[in-house]
């Protein structure tokens, strides 16, 4: 393993982010979360947590749904297939952003974030980039190189470097 070492960066989004009515629970999406409970898909995507959970858009963001092309979004989410529901339901319709196929369990802490004992960063797929935030499933067990809620960057290091 190459010799490893704490980085930080600060990235700036630049995005237009479009007007949208009060977010509302829509049917779609109560049903859809129902899916995922009955499926049992109902547990953070990335570390298995079953309290605390939220329902991430994360084909597109729920601000940017009057800006997407369901078709590509559709054919994105046949691609990009956690739970198997693109390919499953293939050959139905997707008329919404909140159909089963667009939507990913998550912790509050994968979701939002939460920041580490240093006091920025933050742990969840609104806070990283996606590589930072999916090598927090996809590490080997003691290599999680994002520091978690009250742990610091230097302590995270250590505990990679002893797992390497």
């Amino acid at each position: 393993m190459p010799k490893i070492h704490i980085e930080r960066k600060t990235i700036h989004d630049i995005v237009i982010d479009p007007d949208h009515a009060k977010r509302v629970e829509t049917s779609i999406f109560r049903k859809a979360k129902e899916r995922l409970k009955d499926d049992g898909h109902y547990k953070c995507f990335i570390c298995g947590a079953i309290e605390n959970l939220q329902v991430h858009h994360f084909a597109v963001e729920y601000m940017f749904e009057e800006l997407a092309d369901i078709e590509k979004v559709k054919s994105f989410v046949e691609e990009f297939d956690p739970y198997g529901y693109g390919r499953l339901l293939k050959n139905v319709a997707l008329t919404s952003i909140e159909d089963v196929r667009c939507l990913l369990v998550l912790c509050e802490n994968h979701h939002v974030g939460d920041d580490n004992e240093d006091g920025d960063g933050g742990t969840g797929i609104h806070n990283l980039t996606f590589p930072t935030w999916i090598i927090q499933k996809l590490c080997r067990d003691g290599c999680n190189p994002v520091p978690q809620k009250g742990v610091t960057a230097e302590q995270t290091e250590a505990a990679v470097k002893a797992n390497e």
